[in-house]
């Protein structure tokens, strides 16, 4: 019973040590950090108005949640539930995007989210350990 209880600590103190040592927090903020930067500089060369940097920055940091999403389910030493990632990112980008594009040219988008939503999920069940 104590061996059960020591072996339940190790694995406990081993996912701690490995969630503090994950690599992809500080590389998920570098990426904000670059977007934001890049989103200004845009702005300030007039290629972007300051009124809009604010959908374009929605829509890349939903894309960089989507792409730490699926970097996550490739890498088994930091797998995590991604779940939340995916569909935070993809409702980011969509609600980006509705500004960006225009509500009325949206709805092919959504067909291809879709798609691309079900080919994820069938690659990850695919990779999944049975």
């Amino acid at each position: 019973m104590s061996e059960d209880k020591e072996n339940q600590e190790k694995e406990s103190i081993s996912e701690e040590k490995k969630h503090k040592r994950d690599p992809f927090s500080g590389i998920t903020g570098g990426l904000i950090l670059i977007l934001l930067g890049v989103l200004f500089l845009l702005a300030t060369m007039d290629y972007i108005t300051w009124g809009d940097w604010w959908q374009y920055f929605l829509m890349g940091l939903g894309v960089i949640l989507i792409l730490e999403a699926i970097i996550r389910s490739i890498s088994p030493s930091y797998r995590r539930d991604i779940t939340g990632k995916l569909i935070g990112g993809f409702v980011l980008v969509f609600i980006g995007g509705s500004f960006v594009i225009g509500w009325s040219n949206w709805w092919p988008l959504i067909l291809i989210a879709v798609g691309v939503g079900i080919l994820l999920s069938s690659l990850w069940k695919a990779k999944r350990p049975e």
